[in-house]
């Protein structure tokens, strides 16, 4: 029972410092600063990895069935889940975030494009702008 209640603390704590690190994944995206969301996409890679390999660990031990009977060990367990709620919850936010910033980034992108050399501009076959001209660039004299 001992291992069970160590590797469950192991894994809040795991929770507890990946909750931070999307936290400030957060502000990083608000800030649009690049570097800190590149170090702390390091550092969420790593404690979901450790969070994975401790649930395999919790999941191989002989007195597993105690997290369902053992009121301690369930509150241990029902804390982890609810911490692993508000993680995914952060992580959804985080990601309507980057899709907000990408879908900004096209519409800059293609307002560059239009400005750059309206004479010459095409669209692509998705519907995208472009403004390199690509007819009679294949001709041979």
């Amino acid at each position: 029972m001992t291992n069970l209640s160590q590797l469950l603390s192991s894994q809040h704590q795991v929770l507890t410092e990946l909750n931070a690190v999307i936290s400030q994944e957060k502000q990083a995206l608000h800030a649009q600063q690049a570097d800190a969301l590149l170090a702390l996409a390091s550092t969420k890679a790593n404690l979901l990895t450790s969070l994975k390999q401790n649930d395999e660990m919790i999941a191989t031990q002989p007195d597993i069935a105690l997290l369902k009977t053992d009121a301690e060990l369930a509150a241990q367990v029902s804390n982890a889940k609810d911490l692993l709620a508000q993680c995914q919850q952060l992580n959804a936010e985080n990601e309507s975030l980057i899709e907000l910033s990408l879908a900004s980034l096209n519409r800059f992108s293609q307002a560059l494009q239009t400005s750059r050399n309206a004479s010459s501009l095409t669209y692509d076959g998705k519907g995208k702008t472009s403004s390199i001209s690509t007819l009679g660039s294949n001709l041979k004299a």
